[in-house]
């Protein structure tokens, strides 16, 4: 990620006998993008000065042109011509039509802003649909906090749209066994997103694995233990995550990934006896990476495109809707131990042997991570198999009194669905009917205006609410 930056044009239209340049539209404009860039990562091409005419929008469209841009802010800074946007619509992918409000509400009408944005929407929507050009619209002054939320979701919604376009995700060992609802249609991914596949086998980066320097792998189990709150993994284990972290880390810099989907059983146990869940959150917490778990390549695509809008340094997560809690309302959301440490309260994670793997032997493969997920808002997300519908909810993780079983794990509660309140069986019974997968990406913070936008940019589905009924409910995957 961070090959490519997002590139946003700015320009204003008005007719001369209105007050643009006497209510200051464009340098106010100007300058509240100016910061939304400094803040939000972007660059920003701005046309300095009002266009009023024709020639002038024509101009401003071969100089826009030559930006590449992938979003132009087109701001009705007064009463403006209709002919002034086609040219100007014509230079990037992606719209906005912004008004902004009368500075005053009687005696003579200043800006008449709001009526040109209505009159640029229906040309485009009626006059220009063969262009099929994608707008939103805004209404507001850039220095007020509802306009800058909704430019802000836009503007890390096309951030993520931008990354995942150049996005490379490496695929080991393919799915673990009997994980077919995780395959997915390589094809629709680049279409949909742009993002690419390489694929690489367990022995490969095994063999790399072996290859690390046993003073690098000291250190990151050096490195892993003072992270840690606790550590009752065995040393072997704790070495082999370290010279996975290692290799792994080697093989996304080789190759370019900005992700990995990795099938962590049974080929580790089998080729190197060991589980490889502390290198996967190591990945997460220390380098902001994102790394699915049994082979999920949607799940690493979910991921890394909440990570992509997120201003968190850490990564996203992949886990399981694992069990119920109908007294506190709460579902338990886990994983056997790869989640970033950024999750738990106080950053702290203990590392212990595989939670699962081994437990009815001798073996001993190591490492888990043991981490309850602190109080805290989180967003979750899935990009289904063929990438066209995303599952978009929202939760707040809380302290129920109960621990949950040992992994990386969280008590889930007040779920929303495309932002609508959902109860928690209604939730499941949706998930249950469609046959969602069984992954889920959770981030942290609240990310569902931006994956909606991103959606609706793309022209994917949402996952609609099938409330729980006592007959059996059927219906087609795309309904």
């Amino acid at each position: 990620m961070g090959k490519t930056r997002l590139r946003v044009g700015y320009v204003g239209v008005a007719f001369e006998s209105y007050y643009a340049d006497e209510h200051d539209q464009y340098r106010r404009a100007i300058n509240g993008l100016e910061r939304l860039a400094e803040e939000l990562d972007f660059d920003l091409v701005s046309i300095d000065h009002g266009i009023g005419d024709l020639e002038a929008a024509r101009q401003a469209a071969d100089h826009l042109s030559g930006c590449g841009l992938d979003f132009l802010v087109l701001q009705a800074a007064a009463c403006a011509s209709g002919e002034l946007l086609q040219p100007l619509a014509a230079v990037a992918p992606r719209l906005g039509l912004w008004a902004t409000p009368e500075p005053v509400l009687e005696g003579s009408i200043q800006l008449h802003s709001l009526v040109s944005t209505n009159h640029f929407a229906s040309i485009i929507r009626r006059y220009l649909r063969e262009e099929g050009v994608p707008f939103k619209w805004f209404l507001g002054h850039i220095d007020e906090p509802e306009t800058v939320r909704r430019f802000e979701v836009t503007f890390r919604a096309l951030k993520g749209i931008k990354a995942m376009s150049t996005a490379r995700i490496g695929w080991i060992g393919g799915i673990s066994p009997g994980f077919y609802n995780m395959l997915f249609e390589e094809d629709s991914l680049e279409s949909r997103f742009g993002t690419t596949v390489g694929t690489h086998t367990i022995d490969e980066v095994v063999s790399l694995a072996k290859s690390i320097e046993t003073g690098s792998a000291r250190s990151v189990v050096q490195m892993a233990t003072d992270l840690a709150t606790e550590v009752t993994a065995p040393s072997i284990g704790m070495d082999r995550n370290a010279r996975l972290y290692l290799a792994l880390r080697r093989l996304i810099e080789s190759e370019g990934y900005d992700a990995l989907a990795v099938q962590c059983w049974p080929s580790f146990q089998e080729d190197f006896d060991m589980a490889p869940c502390m290198a996967y959150s190591l990945l997460g917490s220390e380098d902001g990476l994102a790394v699915s778990c049994e082979g999920d390549v949607p799940g690493a695509v979910s991921m890394l495109l909440m990570n992509s809008m997120s201003s968190n340094h850490g990564s996203s997560t992949l886990l399981d809707l694992t069990t119920l809690d109908l007294e506190a309302d709460a579902a338990l959301l886990w994983h056997c131990g790869v989640t970033p440490r950024h999750f738990g309260a106080g950053n702290g994670i203990r590392w212990v042997d595989h939670v699962t793997l081994g437990r009815k032997s001798d073996l001993r493969y190591g490492v888990s991570g043991d981490l309850l997920f602190a109080p805290q808002s989180t967003t979750i997300a899935y990009a289904g198999d063929d990438f066209g519908e995303l599952f978009i909810a929202t939760a707040e993780v809380v302290d129920t009194g109960k621990a949950g079983f040992d992994g990386t794990r969280g008590w889930f509660r007040d779920f929303r669905l495309n932002g609508e309140p959902i109860e928690l069986m209604d939730l499941v019974n949706t998930v249950m009917v469609q046959g969602r997968e069984h992954h889920y990406a959770v981030a942290q913070g609240d990310l569902s205006s931006e994956l909606a936008e991103v959606a609706a940019w793309l022209g994917m589905r949402t996952t609609r609410a099938i409330p729980m009924r006592d007959h059996l409910q059927v219906v087609e995957l795309n309904d």
